[in-house]
């Protein structure tokens, strides 16, 4: 047996999004589901850490560019 066939549940959704996090998101303070827990800095002594959403996380990232 192949080692993807293992369980037959590979694209069962409760499998992988029963971890969803929903709260308020530190940028648009909007109740989304969480991507991940940013860090904001203003200067360098004023910081605010809080959850970012998926929108807001993939609106905000920069992409690496290799070359």
């Amino acid at each position: 047996m192949a080692w993807y066939n293992a369980t037959g549940k590979e694209n069962v959704k409760e499998l992988y999004e029963n971890d969803r996090v929903i709260d308020r998101c530190i940028f648009c303070g909007n109740h989304d589901e969480i991507k991940t827990t940013m860090t904001i800095v203003f200067s360098d002594h004023e910081t605010n850490t809080g959850p970012i959403c998926k929108r807001c996380y993939h609106a905000n990232s920069r992409k690496a560019i290799i070359g």
